[in-house]
């Protein structure tokens, strides 16, 4: 991408009224020594540092194209959306005709969910540059945000064309790909993955499967990203037991017990317990390639997690109500999509003064405060508070009617036992959900809720409520 900090001078193209004042001899060279060192920082991750000297050295050079490049950069790596398009703009100012400047503002800009702006920008770099990969990289990421996946492909593929060696590119290629619903040739170009700094490969001794037979063989499948991913592909867990392997699943301590009922495993490790023997591993999320999955039967396929037979968690009766409905309205704050995917609580609380549903909140973490914020701890009951790991949610959704939930693992989990999830998607939705229309390919029990344009929640809810209705008119009295 474009947003690494620039270290070579750029001469701003602004009229000489808005020039700043010249710099000569040993004061011009203790400016670039600095911008220098202010880079370095940047570089090194150190960014409180990097911005703190960036907005000095503004204050001797208030029109610098690269120092406002710089700092918006810094700016949207911290967070701070609007000041870093702000900068970016300043920047633009100082040299409009750089095409990598366009699209970092691109880049801030769909940072901020400005996708319409972003795309204007990143048109401009790559036609200021018809060479400039990276811009064309960019590019493509915010068409693809938009939906508009056949250019998005077209505009890797240029790219890709201009940089063969782009890695990263050929994951996000891949992405595209697998929303477009091409999941056999998605799945097959994200093992480039593997290859980044962000996704090593374990330091194993033994070797990694490459599909061949595992006939008598002991696997270990090992989680690679989040723990949504871990209850999703772990699914195919149960072919390697038809092709008989001995499975053995490392995974996150809160998996534990609730892969420790699967019968299609044999074994279940939890990270930074010891490992035992084995001959082969590899990633969870490799396994729809290198089983060479069925994707159309996937959805049609049976539950494959449940609930343990025994457990604490005990929801209350109906009474009156028709249904008991659970919600989950909020990503984790260290999450970097939170801000599209999580839904603002005062959405549900329409549903929680209506005598026919009882509320349940399977809501984790900092956001279970909005139950009480919001004056709903008579109308939505707090069962999240007490759930410590994922078979507890098993249980607590294998006595609900329904789920409706965020993008979260809850969601994947809820669908994976089979159950009715409703998942509410932003416009611009995670791959694994594909683009448009209803129904996930994953899971036969999931319905889909988008929103129709960035921020609407609003159209979402008002198809969750006419579905409601529809629901309670089926369900029989209590």
């Amino acid at each position: 991408m474009t947003d690494r900090p620039i270290i070579h001078p750029i001469q701003p193209q602004s009229a000489a009224s808005t020039a700043p004042t010249p710099l000569f001899g040993s004061e011009a060279d203790s400016f670039v020594q600095q911008l220098r060192l202010a880079a370095q920082a940047h570089r090194s991750g150190r960014l409180d540092e990097a911005i703190a000297s960036y907005l000095k050295l503004l204050a001797v050079r208030p029109y610098h194209a690269e120092l406002h490049n710089n700092l918006g950069v810094a700016l949207r790596l911290t967070g701070k959306l609007d000041a870093s398009v702000s900068h970016h703009r300043l920047s633009l100012a100082a040299d409009p005709d750089n095409p990598a400047l366009h699209s970092n503002l691109g880049n801030a800009l769909r940072a901020a969910n400005r996708l319409e702006e972003a795309v204007k920008h990143h048109y401009r770099s790559v036609t200021l540059n018809r060479d400039f990969a990276e811009g064309f990289f960019n590019l493509a990421l915010c068409l693809r945000d938009l939906g508009r996946l056949d250019e998005a492909v077209g505009c890797f593929g240029r790219s890709l064309a201009l940089n063969p060696d782009n890695r990263r590119a050929r994951v996000e290629l891949a992405i595209a790909l697998m929303t477009r619903g091409e999941l056999r040739d998605g799945f097959a170009t994200y093992e480039i993955r593997k290859r980044l700094p962000e996704t090593p490969v374990p330091d194993f001794t033994q070797p990694a499967w490459d599909g061949g037979s595992i006939e008598g063989k002991r696997i270990l499948l090992y989680p690679e990203q989040g723990l949504g991913d871990v209850l999703l592909f772990v699914r195919f867990a149960r072919e390697l037991k038809r092709r008989g392997a001995t499975v053995l699943v490392l995974c996150q301590a809160l998996l534990k017990e609730l892969l420790g009922n699967v019968e299609f495993i044999d074994q279940v490790i939890a990270e930074g317990e010891p490992l035992p023997a084995f001959d082969l591993h590899a990633s969870m999320v490799s396994l729809p390639h290198l089983c060479g999955a069925d994707f159309d039967a996937l959805a049609v396929e049976a539950a494959y997690l449940r609930a343990p037979a025994d457990s604490r968690i005990k929801l209350g009766h109906l009474d009156k109500a028709k249904l008991r409905i659970g919600i989950y309205w909020a990503a984790m704050p260290n999450q970097p999509l939170d801000r599209q995917r999580s839904v603002p609580f005062a959405h549900f609380m329409a549903l929680a003064g209506d005598a026919e549903l009882l509320i349940f909140s399977l809501q984790g973490g900092v956001h279970q405060q909005d139950i009480q914020q919001f004056g709903a701890g008579g109308l939505v009951h707090d069962v999240g508070r007490g759930i410590f790991d994922f078979a507890e949610a098993a249980s607590a959704l294998s006595q609900l009617d329904l789920l409706i939930s965020i993008d979260a693992p809850i969601a994947h989990l809820a669908a994976a036992m089979g159950m009715k999830t409703w998942v509410l998607l932003p416009s611009t939705a995670d791959w694994r959900w594909q683009l448009g229309g209803a129904h996930a390919p994953w899971y036969p029990s999931a319905r889909l809720f988008r929103q129709p344009k960035p921020g609407d929640w609003e159209a979402v809810f008002a198809n969750v409520a006419a579905e409601l209705g529809a629901l309670k008119q089926r369900a029989p009295s209590a």
